[in-house]
């Protein structure tokens, strides 16, 4: 099964969180930071990967594509910060399906969701691209299992 591309430009509905110092507690020890820094502080780069997953959001784009998921890969992962983020900021979160392409003669899917976050007064303040990997059910794949 072949990923449609006709779902490029998919967009969730968008939500809103805000930075929390005990969210952010939790991730930083999560990730070795056994103190959490002062709440003036920017928050630590990846945190925007947790602000992502807020309200399962990663689990709808991935049923709207519907990708079988012991096939996927998360292959990478980009963040782009214009402005920095604090505890206390509430950010209005956009994901949406940018790009879907194959290679390996289309052995091999890639899937681009790019999420935009945005401040209270609307403003971009962070991008995220993440691109996952699907690996297409085919003869190539039954020969191997």
């Amino acid at each position: 099964m072949s990923l449609d591309r006709r779902k490029i430009g998919t967009t969730l509905p968008e939500f809103s969180v805000t930075i929390g110092t005990d969210a952010l507690a939790r991730f930083a020890c999560a990730i070795g930071e056994h103190h959490l820094r002062a709440e003036s502080d920017p928050v630590p780069p990846t945190y925007l990967k947790v602000i992502e997953g807020v309200g399962g959001s990663s689990r709808r784009i991935v049923d709207a594509l519907g990708i079988d998921l012991r096939r996927m890969l998360h292959a990478k992962q980009e963040f782009e910060y214009l402005a920095p983020l604090r505890v206390g900021a509430t950010l209005t979160v956009v994901r949406t399906v940018s790009d879907i392409f194959q290679k390996k003669e289309g052995e091999l899917e890639f899937v681009v969701i790019e999420t935009r976050f945005r401040d209270a007064a609307g403003t971009l303040v962070a991008l995220s691209r993440q691109t996952l990997l699907v690996r297409t059910p085919g003869p190539a794949h039954a020969a191997r299992s």
